[in-house]
This record gives C-alpha cells, structure tokens and sequence, in this order.
C-alpha cells in the first residue's frame, strides 16, 4: 500500500513539471547527482510530519501536517538571485490553491531560503521554499 506521503510528493511532481524555467527537470529526493553546468532543477522531498487529532470531524481518520521542500538548483554564469526568484514565482503560482489537484485539505508556503555561492566560473543557487501540507488518512486499524 502506498503512503499518502508518496502520492502527494508524486502529485507535487507531476504539478511541477513543464514549467517554463524547469521543463522536465523536476526529481523525487533531496539527492540528485547534477553536472557542474546543469540547468535549473527543482528536486521535491518531505522532511518532518506531525499526526493529531482527525481533521474535519472524522473520528476514524488521522490528521497530519507535513512539511514538504520545493527545491531549485541552478549553475550559473552570472549572480543567480534573479533566476532562483523566477523559479520561486512559478512554483508559487502553481501550488497556490492546489489542495483540490494534490487531494489535500490545505497547502501554504511557510518559508523560503536562498542559498548562493561561487565555484570557479560558475555560480550556484538553491532556494528551498518549504510548504506545510495538511491532510488526513484512515486511522490504522488491527
């Protein structure tokens, strides 16, 4: 049986990809082996999830909140906050309202990050924007 935590990433991937700056370069994980002049990458992985009480009412239900990382690499020849800001608008645009396409009850941006450093020729940038993701599943039972 697949966790709920599998298939809201699958959605969260499948939603992502195509978008304008990331085309196809959307991957399951927080690791992801990328070449020194890659293109920009968005990589989706969870960290952390809380179980309560049932969300809505539902007494055979268990609620969760998860938090789920939205993450984009570039390399670049220039400063790259202009891209990663991109990156961020178009993942925002698209996960915004979203709870209907990933099967959840709620979806909100709680951070961002931006990280930037210089390697040689190239510059490179990760901005991490972490959602929290609030969904319910059957209550496990013996």
């Amino acid at each position: 049986m697949t966790h709920a935590r599998t298939e809201i990433r699958n959605a969260v991937v499948a939603r992502l990809t195509g978008l304008p700056t990331t085309a196809s370069r959307v991957y399951h994980g927080r690791t992801r082996p990328l070449e020194a002049n890659h293109q920009p990458t968005l990589l989706i992985y969870t960290v952390n999830e809380q179980s309560g009480r049932p969300i809505e009412g539902n007494p055979a239900s268990l609620g969760r909140t998860l938090l789920l990382v939205v993450e984009g690499r570039v390399s670049h020849a220039s400063v790259p906050d202009d891209l990663l800001d991109v990156i961020a608008s178009e993942v925002e645009a698209k996960l915004r309202n979203a709870e209907d396409a990933l099967d959840v009850f709620d979806i909100m941006l709680q951070s961002t990050t931006i990280e930037v450093r210089a390697d040689g020729n190239r510059h490179l940038g990760e901005i991490n924007l972490v959602y929290v993701i609030r969904y319910s599943e059957p209550a496990e039972t013996e």
